[in-house]
């Protein structure tokens, strides 16, 4: 049995290893080949990594254009390989832009086996007409949200969910002894640059701005950045010299989370993370340019992050290109008003709820196996 498994980037490289860590549970005497484009932690789950999941470390629409020939390229190169080894499933890892792409061509060159779509596409936000073509390529897609599997099961997409899998990775949990007791006593507001390029690139001055007025406030907040553990070397190097004289924690953002009484940050995953800890979050997101246009012009919901999306309500700020001063407000705002924070508290309850019981990873094995008959 051999299964081709495909991830792009941080979060993608974690439910790469949920996946494979499940398969040879379920398989315990697994004997073939896990393969294909993925992180250290899907290596270290049994997986080999032909192509790194670096490859696809872009974010921003006119900042991934210098990016396509070589992007071109890799995926050739994986259809070459998929078509010689002709695994029985291929497993797609969000990155909807490159695997959709990656997909097509597979069936179009006659690739008969089972094609998945785990973590699917935000068709439900922009793009929807992305949705005819997980109908018509893809045999099953895992959503990681209930409001996403409707979405796609009521435009007959062959869509299952029962749980986001971070349910799981935060049962039971609690951050490390070391950072518990060198935070002890303080009050520690979390900085999330994020884990991408364009993220840091684009966030970590104004999250440094924002750190700086913290300080100067004198209002006992300690600012503390996360240096993502995802980061290229060279990457982590730069952000490690930017941040010279601040707090910094590089190991999981979710521990620095952890022992935090507040988050800001950019947004993705984290926010996630944040609300299964019950940490507030102020959402950043900066675009510019021609991407800002575009992005204005294609996205159709009212919310840009998750937890936000589950209630349908703001538990946490958005901002959009705003000052770092509009950052520390929010941060107050929060922090400083009972009757906000028991409000927000109590959303935060619920979208951990709308997230499901847990067991995903258990689930999306069992679905693979028994659509592909394996």
């Amino acid at each position: 049995m051999s299964v081709f498994v495909s991830c792009g980037e941080v979060s993608g490289d974690i439910y790469a290893a949920d996946l494979i860590t499940e398969l040879l549970r379920a398989r315990p005497h697994f004997e073939g080949e896990i393969w294909g484009m993925m992180g250290p932690l899907g290596e270290r789950a049994g997986g080999t990594a032909v192509w790194s999941y670096e490859e696809l470390k872009i974010m921003g629409f006119v900042e991934a254009l210098p990016a396509l020939p070589r992007v071109m390229r890799l995926r050739r190169a994986m259809i070459k390989e998929i078509l010689q080894k002709l695994p029985d499933a291929v497993v797609v890892i969000d990155s909807p832009d490159f695997h959709i792409l990656l997909a097509r061509s597979l069936r179009s060159a006659g690739y008969k086996g089972l094609v998945v779509f785990l973590v699917t596409p935000t068709v439900w936000a922009w793009r929807e007409g992305r949705v005819k073509w997980l109908r018509k390529i893809f045999d099953l897609c895992l959503p990681l949200f209930s409001f996403e599997h409707d979405f796609l099961s009521e435009r007959g997409v062959r869509s299952r969910w029962v749980s986001h899998p971070l349910v799981d990775a935060f049962t039971d949990y609690k951050p490390p002894d070391e950072l518990a007791a060198r935070y002890r006593g303080e009050r520690v507001v979390a900085l999330m640059p994020g884990s991408r390029n364009y993220g840091v690139k684009n966030h970590t001055d104004q999250l440094i701005s924002a750190a700086k007025l913290l300080i100067d406030e004198d209002s006992g907040l300690l600012p503390v950045f996360s240096i993502s553990s995802g980061l290229s070397v060279s990457l982590k190097r730069e952000l490690t010299t930017r941040l010279s004289g601040f707090e910094t924690w590089d190991g999981e953002g979710r521990d620095l989370m952890a022992v935090s009484e507040a988050v800001a940050g950019v947004s993705g995953t984290v926010s996630v993370e944040a609300m299964l800890l019950k940490r507030f979050m102020v959402v950043i997101y900066n675009v510019k340019g021609l991407s800002l246009l575009i992005a204005r012009a294609l996205i159709r919901t009212p919310f840009i992050s998750i937890p936000n999306r589950l209630t349908d309500a703001p538990i946490f700020p958005e901002l959009m290109n705003k000052s770092p001063e509009r950052v520390v407000e929010e941060l107050h705002a929060y922090l400083d008003d009972d009757a906000i924070r028991a409000e927000k508290n109590a959303r935060m309850d619920m979208a951990k709820r709308a997230m499901g019981p847990g067991g995903a990873a258990k689930f999306w094995i069992k679905e693979i196996l028994e659509a592909g008959g394996l």
